[in-house]
């Protein structure tokens, strides 16, 4: 889910705190005698911690109201770390993780970056999400780290930092998704509910545009601060509007308000089709279960079926036990984490420009599809041409670095909150219904 991507609620206050590039270059040039390496498989240099592994960084919030996004970030990647290791590791040396907390705030994101790099000589970072990338990618570039984040802006779209990989959706196929699976339900006017922060208004565009490719009409479009008391007046205006679906994403606490006005006024009459933050379980908790059951449909990038997605349900079983459910999202890191290392073996070192150059050996076609880091593993070893299959979903990077693939529409469970695939929306209809 892309989450990943699930980050688009920061504070202002954190990006008028942002350092310049120049700051930041100078933090790069503080870390740079930390570094240890080795000779690596291949002829290449391997960059080690001081325990003699290879280590990664996993940069995202780990506190305030989006904890959530970390968790999931570090749930995934702590998997992948377990089955890398159980195959041998990354250039045949384990792969230790390590996590520093962005608040989802850039200011916070700047020391964090220096921690994982300085601190911990970290020759990969996962993450971190959307509103902090800015700030975090001079820094990574400059120190020749690739970094794969989960965030879903349209602002990389057409992404030009050969440092900076995306292996979530971009919101612009999200925007797209949401009003695709209200172009199948029949629905004909919308209103659009969303935060006045500024990482949220990616979302809105590409609905509107599809929407009206579909010859609907859009009845009202609201944006509320978020925090407030009371939302009455937004949500009488919605109702007096008459749309036959709202499409929204807000902040939990925001959300339990809106919500609750809406059940005051008119009882919740109308369906909501949320992002994939209102998937999220501090979501649905703050909304209530039955009501997300009732009212809610949330849509997010959707786990492929297959091999893939099965090796990472085993792995997950295996070290959260069975009855323990991923947080959503987990599963682009775990992705990610994999992807990453396989680009490691193939170039024979942790050099950024060499795993750069590999990146795309390992996921892209043409190649023999393998489904397991240790079956990938096996085929780089053996000079294959491979092409890893992620759990997410078909792992091929565009010329921009970024991914694509389906979506599903999910609806929680009254009593659990889990949530349950209740329409699959493809690849090849989403390309169909994108303007």
């Amino acid at each position: 889910m892309s989450p990943t991507a699930w980050a688009r609620t920061t504070g202002a206050a954190g990006r008028r705190r942002l350092l310049t590039a120049a700051m930041a270059a100078l933090l790069v040039a503080a870390c740079g005698s930390t570094n240890t390496t080795s000779s690596g498989g291949g002829g290449g240099n391997i960059k080690t911690d001081s325990a003699g592994h290879v280590s990664y960084g996993v940069l995202s919030c780990f506190t305030g109201p989006l904890a959530v996004l970390g968790q999931a970030m570090l749930q995934g990647s702590q998997v992948a770390q377990k089955v890398i290791n159980d195959a041998g590791g990354v250039l045949g040396k384990p792969l230790d993780l390590s996590h520093a907390d962005t608040q989802c705030d850039e200011a916070d994101a700047v020391p964090a970056v220096h921690q994982l790099l300085a601190s911990n000589n970290a020759s990969g970072i996962i993450g971190p999400e959307t509103q902090e990338i800015a700030a975090v990618s001079p820094i990574i570039s400059a120190a020749r780290i690739l970094t794969e984040f989960q965030g879903g802006s349209t602002a990389f779209d057409k992404n030009a930092n050969q440092y900076l990989w995306r292996d979530s959706p971009s919101d612009s196929q999200l925007g797209v998704a949401m009003a695709l699976y209200a172009q199948k339900k029949g629905y004909k006017s919308a209103a659009l509910l969303f935060s006045s922060d500024i990482a949220q208004q990616t979302i809105p565009k590409p609905i509107r545009a599809t929407w009206e490719k579909f010859g609907n009409t859009i009845v009202s479009d609201v944006t509320v601060a978020p925090g407030q008391t009371s939302y009455r007046t937004q949500v009488q205006n919605i109702i007096n509007a008459h749309p036959d679906v709202i499409f929204t994403q807000l902040d939990p606490q925001t959300a339990a308000v809106m919500f609750q006005n809406f059940k005051e006024l008119n009882n919740l009459a109308i369906p909501i089709v949320g992002t994939d933050v209102t998937s999220g379980d501090d979501y649905l908790k703050a909304i209530t279960y039955p009501i997300a059951h009732d009212h809610l449909i949330s849509v997010f990038g959707t786990n492929a079926t297959g091999a893939a997605a099965d090796n990472f349900a085993k792995a997950f079983a295996a070290q959260n036990g069975p009855t323990a459910q991923p947080i959503a999202g987990a599963n682009y890191a775990y992705d990610a984490v994999i992807s990453l290392a396989l680009a490691m073996d193939k170039a024979g070192t942790t050099d950024g420009p060499a795993v750069i150059a590999s990146m795309k050996q390992v996921t892209d076609p043409p190649g023999t599809p393998c489904d397991a880091y240790a079956d990938c593993l096996k085929g780089i070893k053996g000079g294959s041409k491979i092409k890893m299959d992620g759990s997410s979903g078909d792992l091929i990077f565009n010329q921009y670095n970024n991914v694509f693939g389906p979506y599903g529409a999910f609806q929680a469970d009254a009593t659990t909150g889990k949530e349950a695939q209740v329409q699959l929306l493809s690849a090849t209809d989403l390309a169909a219904a994108t303007p």
